[in-house]
């Protein structure tokens, strides 16, 4: 008889352990690419523009990122799904003419993102005695801030009028990128798969983010996600 007990707590152990919340950390992969370009580098020289070297911003590819998320089940056929992450990647930059040539030097782009979704589940499956899974489908708001690209605007405030040797100020950039920091908002799509186990949760899931310039070019993005937390 005990025996009989114990098996029917663990198969309905994961259908209501995960009814109230859940929450934990995230990772992600995000699918873009940002195109190269070269322009020339201009400066007033007695009134007339005058080109004094060239500036090659270098391509990138994708990014990572890492986050943390919180959802809430407890309303009637829909969740509420909260999450919050950071994603990056390094890229290349030079600067030439006839005094310095920064030949391709690394600089970062960032952004910060918030993602709220209203999802169902639109199938479950079942594991006996051990999980629970469901395949899952969601739409909703983010919001975005970022860092702007480096070009020749940015190259010309923070060298602090020493664009000819190329020498940074530190504290220029750090207060040309919180002023000039990019903000958007936009809606995303995404579907996937959240396994229960006991008390444990994963998702494997992918989203595409509609946001126009989050990405430097992009009106969009895509990224695959895995999340592990726990249910409360």
């Amino acid at each position: 008889m005990k025996k009989y007990l114990l098996i029917t707590l663990l198969a309905i152990l994961p259908s209501s352990i995960f009814a109230i919340a859940g929450l934990g950390l995230s990772v992600n992969q995000s699918l873009f690419s940002v195109g190269s370009s070269n322009s020339p580098l201009m400066v007033d020289v007695l009134g007339e523009q005058t080109q004094v070297g060239s500036f090659t911003h270098h391509g990138f590819e994708n990014g990572v990122g890492i986050g943390g998320y919180l959802y809430l089940d407890i309303i009637p056929v829909i969740d509420l799904d909260v999450e919050f992450n950071m994603v990056g990647n390094f890229y290349n930059f030079s600067f030439v003419n006839p005094v310095s040539n920064l030949d391709s030097v690394q600089f970062a782009f960032g952004a910060a993102n918030t993602y709220i979704t209203i999802q169902k589940s639109v199938f479950d499956l079942g594991i006996p005695f051990l999980a629970r899974a469901n395949l899952y489908a969601g739409l909703g708001y983010n919001q975005h801030v970022g860092t702007p690209m480096i070009n020749q605007e940015m190259l010309t405030t923070v060298v602090g009028g020493n664009i000819q040797t190329g020498e940074i100020d530190e504290d220029a950039l750090i207060d040309y990128l919180k002023e000039n920091k990019l903000e958007a908002t936009g809606f995303h799509v995404q579907a996937g798969l959240q396994m229960h186990l006991l008390t444990f949760d994963v998702f494997a899931y992918y989203r595409y983010t509609m946001a126009k310039d989050v990405i430097p070019g992009n009106n969009g993005f895509g990224s695959f996600n895995v999340r592990f937390g726990f249910g409360i």
